[in-house]
């Protein structure tokens, strides 16, 4: 503790503090005593030394002294929102940060101050106040730079009328791109601005914004990096490859980047300059063929006005009318002289003498505007910096000899022999196939490198690549999750190459698929995900990342990734796994799904607040009750049953005969059910009298020294889990429940959780009348199961099967579920 004050006669007042109510001579001709500052410093210290409990405790009494002076009370409060920031308690950081605004300097520390506030509150979740801190700093701040991060911030934190706030910040930015005082910051401004335009996916006026960055950039060399980033980030994720290229390849400092940034630049960079040059080939290539398909006389005047436009950008002269121009001025007239003999006529006063002298001119150098060289030069750096975009020539026949700018040079180009159009369709060709193992292999793009392999296979089935082509689309596909088309391609390849050698690897692909080292680790990685073991599979899937890069990632494995994070709440991460399977694996069934969950996390406070708002009031005798998506506990609650259901008193049934008490294994007690004669609802297709012939003797039961069954038993419907861990048993449920409501609107077909053991749960449909309803809800699910329900759910890790209540008091007694999984095969052969 502190060492008491010299102060004397407290009347019983604890007080370390020195008083300082001195008369006005002292205070004049004297300094004020250290001894009260010295507090602050011991605190600060004890901060800074991570001691915080320590500097808590000394503030707190300083804080409570009355005798502590007023003139320190703003130190005090700025002293307190420190440990508060360093104790990561940014609401309370912020408010005491706010009262100790008096100790700014000036205005513009005051607004940095607000802004920092404003920062905290962000991070404390509080966004309507962080907002109106963020205003106050632009009011008060002279930066333009703090004012438009401000506005930056406030529109990411705009919840309600997002779409009205983004549009006033973004006004505002612009005119302040247009006023003289914020001239040195356009660049920033004009970066925010195409920020602002991305948010709500204006992509076009965002790269205009972007380029305008960079044309008013003067020596902000940070920032002009950071605009080319965006604009080649934003043109691949496009699949403008070409301009992504050239925007990438614009990055002169990359050391002014983030390594993360420059990592990805190192990455793409390569890869897309194979894709831009293939895409530049094929493009030039097409352009060719069309201008050769052309009648002679078009053709003709077409490359004349392309030869006009490439002489004109080279500033030179028009090979046809300027020397003809130049010709008939010239003719029969001598060379003028400045310094002749007729003294007497100034040569710039001579009309004649001027048309002589531009021909000459022009002969020489061309249509030139009229500038000097400093100024052409000063154009050409300034396009250089911009990198704004030119006109496209790369469709231009010269394009081949651009030093060879004569009709006969361009024309040369052109494929109008047998043997040129052959060049051209091989160009094509092999510029075809670059491009797409460029897409496969480099960027592992797959859906781009499908696109291109199917657009090779359309323009060229009769060529050679086409067996390299199939083989590759076979995989392609079937990293898409297209299996049907996987297995389309791979046939094709054998039944046209059957022979081929890429056949013989296809089957050897296959055959030594299962002993792949890489696919046997994600496989790991994927089981130790569905059984709950996530520390240990971040763990091992950060490494196989590293060691195999994406070539092995499944849609099933990022998705069951992203509903971990999402328990979790890293809304960032899931979203990320998320659009991973979007952009890798775009025709898979589970793209559909991710599509709708990243909708979902976006709106996911909006979402929880109206929940916890929602007032429902719902009717004692409700058939149903609402399923809890995000409780996964339940099989721990005995007694809750979050979707359980009410038998209506109308059905005739006997007195109830309740389940085992499972209050041991911690599990869930299911309602009592009893024999049902017939369901209040309608049902699926029942079996035929035949199949329950088959089924069960004429007794109706048919038995071991353990189990029985009779058809006409009440049953459900049994999802047996093996492995998975609770959360995606809940998520499983969810699947399956949203099914129903779509599949079987007019039905209520209730679903429970039981955890048998620790390696079984149990998803436990119904219950239905009897074995036929069962069964035939069985046969309409489980084709669906994996495709379109639970396609995350590995086939190894369910299995279907129906059981009645009475079989189930047992099956929780002796935990024989193999055993009775054979009975249930032997009483209805080939169902299970």
């Amino acid at each position: 503790l502190p060492v008491g004050s010299n102060a004397s006669n407290t009347n019983g007042v604890f007080t370390v503090a020195t008083r300082e109510n001195r008369s006005l001579w002292k205070r004049v001709m004297s300094f004020p005593p250290g001894r009260n500052e010295s507090f602050l410093w011991q605190a600060r210290t004890y901060i800074e030394q991570d001691e915080l409990v320590e500097a808590s405790s000394l503030l707190e009494i300083v804080r409570a002294d009355p005798n502590f002076p007023e003139r320190l009370r703003t130190d005090l409060e700025e002293l307190t929102a420190y440990l508060f920031y360093k104790q990561k308690n940014y609401g309370a950081s912020a408010d005491h940060l706010l009262k100790a605004l008096g100790n700014a300097g000036s205005k513009l520390e005051t607004a940095r101050w607000e802004y920092l506030a404003a920062q905290m509150y962000a991070l404390a979740g509080q966004d309507q106040q962080s907002i109106k801190l963020f205003e106050r700093a632009i009011l008060h701040t002279t930066d333009p730079l703090m004012e438009v991060y401000a506005r930056l911030n406030m529109v990411s934190l705009a919840s309600g009328g997002q779409e009205n706030s983004l549009q006033r910040n973004l006004d505002e930015l612009l005119r302040m791109a247009k006023r003289d005082k914020y001239e040195t910051q356009r660049d920033v401004i004009y970066y925010a601005a195409a920020q602002l335009e991305l948010k709500r996916g204006n992509y076009a006026a965002a790269q205009d914004l972007l380029l305008k960055s960079v044309k008013y950039n003067i020596d902000n060399v940070q920032q002009k990096q950071l605009s080319f980033l965006l604009l080649a980030d934003m043109n691949y994720l496009r699949k403008a490859y070409s301009p992504s290229y050239k925007f990438y390849d614009s990055i002169s400092a990359p050391a002014a980047l983030t390594d993360i940034d420059r990592m990805r630049v190192t990455d793409r960079k390569p890869a897309l300059q194979i894709i831009s040059q293939n895409q530049d080939i094929v493009s030039r290539e097409d352009s060719l063929q069309r201008i050769a398909a052309m009648n002679p006389d078009e053709r003709t005047e077409l490359v004349r006005k392309l030869l006009r436009q490439l002489r004109k950008e080279k500033g030179l002269k028009d090979a046809g009318t300027d020397l003809m121009q130049t010709t008939a001025l010239n003719v029969g007239v001598a060379t003028p002289d400045m310094f002749g003999a007729n003294v007497g006529e100034f040569y710039f006063q001579n009309a004649s003498l001027k048309a002589r002298g531009l021909g000459e001119f022009r002969s020489k150098w061309g249509n030139r505007p009229n500038v000097d060289n400093w100024r052409r030069q000063s154009a050409v750096d300034r396009s250089l910096v911009s990198n704004s975009p030119t006109p496209d020539t790369r469709n231009i026949p010269g394009k081949k000899d651009s030093d060879d700018l004569t009709l006969e040079g361009l024309m040369k180009n052109v494929p109008l022999t047998t043997e040129q159009i052959n060049v051209s369709h091989a160009a094509i060709i092999k510029a075809l196939m670059a491009e797409a193992l460029a897409f496969q292999n480099k960027l592992e793009d797959y859906p781009s490198a499908t696109t291109v392999y199917e657009d090779l296979m359309r323009r060229y089935p009769e060529s050679a690549e086409v067996e390299e082509a199939l083989y590759n689309l076979a995989y392609v596909y079937r990293k898409n999750g297209d299996l049907a088309k996987a297995d389309a391609a791979a046939a094709q390849l054998k039944r046209l190459f059957p022979g081929g050698k890429l056949v013989g690897q296809l089957n050897t692909v296959r055959t030594d698929r299962n002993n792949d080292p890489a696919q046997r680790t994600y496989e790991s990685i994927y089981s130790m995900f569905i059984e709950g073991r996530f520390e240990q599979a971040k763990e091992a899937k950060l490494a196989a990342d590293k060691q195999f890069g994406k070539s092995y990632w499944t849609p099933q494995l990022l998705y069951i990734e992203s509903i971990y994070y999402i328990k979790q709440k890293e809304d960032s991460v899931a979203i990320n796994r998320l659009q991973n399977i979007q952009a890798m694996f775009g025709k898979s069934p589970l793209a559909e799904k991710a599509a709708t969950m990243i909708d979902v996390l976006k709106r996911r406070k909006q979402i929880e607040a109206y929940l916890a708002n929602l007032d429902v009031n719902r009717p004692e005798d409700a058939t149903s009750r609402g399923v809890d998506l995000n409780n996964t506990n339940t099989l721990g609650q005995a007694g809750k049953w979050p979707d359980s259901i009410s038998i209506p008193k109308s059905i005739n049934a006997p007195a109830p005969k309740a389940l085992v008490n499972l209050s041991n294994t911690g599990t869930v007690n299911a309602p009592p059910i009893g024999k049902i004669d017939s369901m209040p609802v309608g049902t699926p297709k029942q079996l035929t009298g035949k199949e329950l012939a088959v089924a069960a003797p004429k007794s109706g039961t048919i038995s071991n020294n353990t189990f029985s069954f009779n058809a006409a038993d009440t049953q459900y419907v049994v999802l047996i889990l093996n492995n998975v861990d609770p959360i995606f048993a809940t998520e499983a449920r969810n699947a399956f429940n949203r099914y129903n409501q779509e599949r079987f609107s007019d039905q209520q077909i209730p679903i429970y959780n039981r955890k048998l053991n620790a390696q079984y749960q149990l998803l436990m449909f119904g219950p239905f009348a009897n074995a036929g309803d069962a069964v035939g809800y069985v046969d309409k699910v489980r084709p669906l199961a994996g495709t379109r329900i639970v396609p995350w759910l590995a086939a190894d890790k369910y299995s279907f099967n129906i059981i009645s209540d009475a079989n189930m008091n047992i099956l929780l007694g002796n935990q024989d579920l193999p055993g009775y999984k054979t009975f249930m095969n032997q009483a209805l052969p080939g169902k299970f």
